[in-house]
């Protein structure tokens, strides 16, 4: 009997050493949980039981995924600060050249030098004001409470309504777009959000092209661009498989330095130099309407030709 009561105080001596490691190894791993910020570190064991392995394991996966997040924060808002920094560049520079121009004025000899420094300052306002739009338009657009109407858009007019609209600077520039729009293409969309897509990317043209846009509308099946759910409007089976397609392209110079992953990114210009001015949110607006829309933009460089293509269900 004094074998047996040597044997259950043993066990029992165990039982409680593996119960105060149990509860030790707990406290750290609380304590390790309970750190935040840069210190956070992922978990490990010194009392590997199958119960703590598990919990670690979920644990760490967290701690790898707020790291992750951290990292992804950390260099958005690096790319913000630089992208800011541009944007806050050529918003100074037509304020300074407006301020420049009224400065003159006060020094105007006559009517005739007064009236010109006050149309170039005025010009110059013109253009501040207009990124300043295109800021506020994009942060309505990215705030996720961009909601759409719903109604008929009829594609091909919608296009021709915008091409109306700039052919005098197309005119001006000497170009003669190539157009082929098909007939019929209507989609539930809102008349305003897709005129303003269209818009910006024939904009897009005018701005960084180097010859005139050839603009293509067609009628094709689900299967010919892809089914992507995402982008797929309301509407039954029969609906998602006719789709259109509108591809917008055209030549333009400088594109080896363009990343066409940062196309749709807020301020991102291919020209570093920004030289063909703009604001640098006209895509990202284009691409934030399209998708609150349920529509797909996609963009492309190849061989010196930027393009563009915007597709959905139609009726």
């Amino acid at each position: 009997m004094i074998w047996l009561g040597a044997l259950c105080l043993l066990l029992a001596v165990a039982l409680a050493g593996y119960v105060a490691a149990t509860e030790r190894q707990m406290r750290a791993m609380a304590d390790a949980l309970a750190v935040r910020g840069r210190d956070l570190r992922r978990l490990r064991l010194r009392f590997p039981t199958p119960a703590a392995r598990a919990l670690a394991r979920e644990a760490n996966g967290l701690i790898d995924e707020a790291d992750a997040a951290r990292r992804e924060a950390a260099e958005e808002r690096r790319l913000l600060g630089e992208n800011l920094a541009s944007f806050s560049h050529d918003v100074r520079t037509p304020l300074a050249g407006a301020q420049g121009f009224l400065q003159l004025y006060a020094v105007a000899s006559g009517d005739e030098e007064r009236n010109e420094c006050v149309a170039a300052a005025a010009e110059r306002l013109g253009a501040m004001r207009r990124l300043v739009d295109a800021l506020f338009e994009f942060a309505k657009v990215d705030d996720g409470g961009c909601e759409p109407a719903r109604e008929p858009v009829d594609v091909g007019e919608a296009v021709a309504a915008v091409l109306a609209e700039l052919y005098p600077s197309f005119v001006a520039r000497g170009w003669e777009p190539a157009v082929s729009l098909a007939e019929g293409v209507v989609v539930e969309a809102d008349p305003g959000a897709l005129g303003r897509i269209v818009e910006n990317l024939l904009a897009n043209c005018l701005r960084h092209g180097c010859a005139a846009p050839v603009i293509e509308l067609r009628l094709c099946d689900a299967a010919t661009v892809g089914d992507d759910a995402e982008s797929m409007l309301p509407g039954d089976a029969a609906a998602a498989d006719r789709r259109f397609v509108l591809a917008v392209s055209n030549r333009a110079e400088g594109l080896d330095g363009v990343d066409e992953g940062r196309l749709f990114e807020r301020f991102y210009r291919g020209d570093a130099s920004r030289r063909a001015g703009g604001s640098g949110l006209g895509l990202a607006i284009a691409f934030g309407l399209a998708r609150a829309s349920g529509l797909a933009l996609e963009v492309s460089v190849v061989d010196a030709t930027f393009a563009v293509t915007l597709s959905g269900s139609c009726r």
